[in-house]
């Protein structure tokens, strides 16, 4: 057995340019562009479309609760009662935890608090020094999470890309799931195409956790699952993968993925009061299963480029939909998610540092929970780079700290500080509260630039990216050491019949 299953190295340990544990205090909400009169609006439309419109098909486990009303059937559609989805948006579970596998930490869904993350599910990444994608790999998931592992603005690690190398469905989602356990210490997102493979994620989570009570108690891993195929037609399969979920106790991410004008309403009001009664509809699906299920909703109305009919993540439509999902989420007081950082370029050039800074900053400030697809993403989530994740996390630094709130209160000593000053030095770059606050009220940037003209044209090689390159290289340049006990990860493997050397040896 190699040393990379043994503890971290003490050089690994040292390095401090990272919070590997920060916990975000930034609670979101403060934008509102739609009236409570507006979101009543909606919400009754969404409950026409429950109620009334309904589903083309039913899941067979959901057959049994079909009658005059709790699910009806009309006009052959399936129709969800009005006192169904009052009691389950009165009852449901929104007290959640997403923990970290140390259980110390974890990201508290309950009182509105802001995070970040990454997610998709890339079939290419960039290699920026050829200027060419190329496949995404098993390694490339690996040094993913051994990435965002050590970038204090991340807050979660949802798999951002699909391993290309392995063809078997089963074995590529075992293989994702372990890699990423494997290495980051943070919660941990990712998805599986078939309802059996369920039991076998729970199973390797128990035993991480050292048992089922203890990983129900402290959940590390959730699962993303696209369980509605738009415009309302449940999918089958992934609703029987959300039905195991609930029986193992892994968080479920209920998502939903329309585009504007193509599978839901070029309108953006229709196409909200769409795609947010698709994700209530998993929330409510769930609830009949198990009442204190972890739903965390995610209503993703993607805008579509009406001329060539692909995305257009990173527009300014984008983002003002994804904040006005955020908005109706507040509304229902649902934990919840949303995509944003979509940038449609190809290369972390200008073009994705303001598509990415708009809708992510956009839908921080509408109060989205877990804002995925925040860092890496590039080429229409076609494409991730690591050198944009580490980018991307100065990037979600600044939106944090713009969000930051204000205590008034020490308006008081500030007007004393000011009657002083005036009397004494002229400025305050002298004042204690000056070099306290120094270090806790502002934030510095490790990548981007605050030269003078002057040092700029003898440093013109000292570019953002090139720093974050140098960021990446510091943070991969050691061999991989997983935090996890070798004995569970040699366990892992004998059982699930996979070979973790092969993704670690690739070059």
């Amino acid at each position: 057995m190699s040393r990379r299953r043994g503890s971290r190295s003490r050089g690994a340990q040292s390095i401090n340019d990272y919070n590997r544990f920060k916990t975000s205090t930034t609670y979101g909400n403060h934008l509102s562009t739609i009236s409570e009169k507006e979101k009543a609006e909606i919400n009754a439309g969404v409950q026409n479309i429950l109620s009334e419109i309904g589903f083309e098909q039913l899941p067979k486990f959901l057959e049994c609760f079909v009658d005059n009303k709790t699910i009806i059937k009309k006009n052959n559609r399936f129709c969800f009662g009005l006192e169904l989805i009052d009691d389950c948006l009165k009852s449901f579970n929104n007290k959640i935890l997403l923990h970290q596998q140390n259980r110390e930490n974890y990201l508290d869904l309950s009182k509105g608090n802001v995070y970040f993350g990454t997610g998709g599910a890339a079939p290419l990444i960039l290699d920026y020094e050829r200027k060419v994608y190329r496949p995404s790999l098993g390694k490339d998931l690996l040094n993913a999470a051994r990435v965002v592992d050590r970038l204090d603005n991340l807050s979660f690690f949802s798999r951002p890309l699909v391993l290309t190398d392995i063809a078997d469905p089963y074995l590529m989602d075992i293989y994702t799931a372990v890699i990423s356990l494997s290495a980051t210490n943070k919660h941990v997102m990712t998805s599986v195409a078939n309802h059996k493979t369920v039991k076998s994620l729970a199973e390797i989570c128990y035993l991480i956790a050292g048992g089922e009570d203890a990983f129900r108690r402290s959940p590390f891993l959730s699962l993303n699952i696209n369980f509605i195929i738009p415009p309302l037609r449940l999918d089958a399969e992934a609703c029987e993968v959300m039905r195991e979920s609930v029986k193992y106790g892994i968080p479920v991410m209920a998502n939903v993925f329309g585009q504007r004008g193509a599978s839901s309403p070029v309108s953006i009001v229709g196409s909200v009061c769409q795609t947010i009664a698709e994700t209530l509809s998993g929330l409510i699906i769930c609830w009949l299963l198990d009442p204190d299920s972890k739903v965390i909703c995610g209503p993703r109305a993607m805008v579509t480029d009406l001329r060539t009919g692909g995305m257009a993540g990173g527009s300014g439509e984008q983002a003002q939909t994804t904040s006005l999902l955020s908005q109706m989420m507040h509304y229902y007081k649902i934990p919840n998610s949303s995509i944003a950082g979509a940038s449609d370029s190809n290369i972390p050039d200008y073009q994705a540092g303001y598509e990415k800074a708009l809708s992510i900053a956009t839908s921080a400030q509408s109060g989205a929970n877990l804002i995925t697809q925040a860092s890496g993403m590039l080429s229409g989530l076609m494409g991730v780079s690591l050198e944009s994740f580490v980018l991307d996390n100065e990037l979600c630094g600044s939106i944090l700290s713009s969000m930051r709130s204000i205590n008034v209160p020490v308006l008081t000593n500030d007007l004393e500080s000011i009657r002083q000053v005036i009397e004494r030095e002229k400025h305050f770059l002298g004042e204690a509260d000056t070099l306290k606050r120094m270090s806790t009220d502002f934030g510095y940037p490790k990548s981007a630039k605050r030269l003078s003209p002057e040092l700029w044209m003898k440093e013109k090689d000292n570019t953002m990216l090139n720093e974050a390159r140098k960021s990446l290289e510091k943070i991969l340049s050691d061999n991989f050491q997983s935090h996890l006990n070798s004995e569970i990860l040699r366990k892992i493997e004998t059982d699930f019949d996979i070979n973790l050397d092969v993704i670690y040896r690739q070059k």
